[in-house]
């Protein structure tokens, strides 16, 4: 029997949907291949897109699975020839040039246009409140560390919703390291590698997370061009009266103010603010609006400190505008209603999209107790990237199975 193509990645892509019919489509003058899908789905596609992705070794290298062959060294006069489905149920094409391409109908139908490809993207986030059940999720600790599928769906939870706890891990200094680092490298900062989140006095005081006061909700970094992504706090100990953990979905408020007040949004995430930080030691500045939008219009981020911001150098409509869209913010931030509140205990490592998450604290009294977190900040994208990983193998796995019992 023939046996189905290479894909030209390392991904695992099952076979949903098989190829009915093939044929150079007509009406582009070989320019293109036409297929049709056995659920209705028809589809073309570019013979250069074709060529490029072709997976013999001679176009991607066999063990990088980059492109071998440059996009300009395939011949501007490229036509298809001939197009078939063989036997393996490959997508099979002849060239002008004498040579022919097999393509895999996984492979092949997880990047058509207009295919539904569940299988490889990450699912959608999730918008929250605080009436919504089950938040924030938590999962076994240690498990984490060891079970791959429950590591995914620890990290899937903290994609989703934008945070997650891990119960039951030591309480002891070396774990925000070793943890965050089994998604990616932790991105250090003016505060280090990973910084303790406990009360001090005096010049070692260099931010309000290191007073015993309540913290508004917020997040961290405001004033760096690429806010760091994730946060992670670990709890060494907090049996100290107060000093419980607050958290919002920045997101949702933010798509609230727009159904709210149009204008103060459109003023929010249109008009730049200065965010810079008040440190003895160090001077950091960005100017970016409050609420930072996708391509689609959608919000992907916000920039959210009630302390780290430079006056406003606006217009007085505009400034107005803006304290009017800050102030509902902070509004709802405050509002019980946006609020998750939970006392993290020794052992807690809570993890949240410091770009969509708000956090903040009740205050604490030091006299009553002990307060000790630790930190560190690790990427967006490293999340991502271990989660399509974890995904991927899981897929891998299933073909495998899918595979014996055949």
């Amino acid at each position: 029997m023939t046996a189905l193509p290479e894909t030209p990645d390392f991904d695992a892509y099952p076979i949903r949907h098989a190829l009915c019919a093939a044929q150079v489509d007509p009406q582009a003058d070989g320019r293109a291949v036409a297929v049709q899908w056995d659920d209705g789905l028809s589809a073309r596609y570019s013979v250069f897109w074709l060529r490029e992705n072709a997976p013999d070794p001679a176009t991607t290298h066999p063990e990088t699975r980059e492109q071998r062959l440059q996009l300009l060294e395939i011949p501007d006069d490229l036509r298809a020839v001939a197009a078939a489905i063989d036997a393996a149920g490959a997508l099979c094409v002849a060239w002008s040039t004498g040579e022919e391409s097999r393509f895999h109908p996984g492979w092949l139908r997880a990047w058509t246009h207009g295919a539904d490809d569940a299988d490889h993207a990450l699912p959608p986030r999730t918008a929250w409140r605080a009436d919504a059940e089950g938040l924030p999720p938590r999962f076994d600790g240690p498990k984490a560390l060891t079970d791959e599928a429950e590591q995914a769906r620890w990290l899937e939870a903290l994609h989703v919703h934008g945070l997650a706890i891990l119960e039951g891990l030591d309480a002891t200094p070396e774990v925000i390291e070793t943890v965050p680092r089994l998604i990616g490298p932790i991105r250090e900062t003016n505060f280090g590698p990973v910084f303790d989140v406990r009360s001090k006095t005096g010049a070692e005081a260099t931010s309000n997370a290191y007073t015993a006061m309540t913290l508004p909700v917020h997040v961290d970094l405001a004033t760096r061009e690429y806010v760091p992504g994730l946060q992670f706090l670990h709890c060494l100990q907090n049996d100290a009266d107060g000093g419980d953990s607050i958290l919002a979905d920045g997101r949702l408020i933010a798509e609230t103010l727009r159904a709210r007040d149009p204008e103060a949004f459109e003023a929010l995430s249109r008009n730049k603010m200065t965010f810079y930080n008040k440190a003895r030691d160090a001077d950091y500045r960005f100017d970016a609006p409050m609420i930072e939008l996708d391509q689609a219009g959608e919000v992907d981020a916000v920039r959210w400190s009630p302390w780290l911001r430079a006056p406003v150098r606006a217009p007085y409509e505009v400034v107005d505008a803006l304290y009017r869209g800050m102030r509902a913010l902070f509004r709802m931030g405050d509002d019980p209603a946006f609020q998750i509140v939970t006392k993290l205990k020794a052992g807690d490592l809570l993890g949240f999209d410091n770009r969509r998450i708000l956090h903040g604290r009740t205050g604490f009294d030091p006299t009553t107790g002990g307060r000790w977190l630790r930190g560190c900040y690790v990427e967006r994208e490293e999340l991502w990237s271990r989660l399509r990983i974890l995904r991927r193998r899981a897929r891998a796995a299933a073909l495998r199975g899918d595979e014996r019992a055949a």
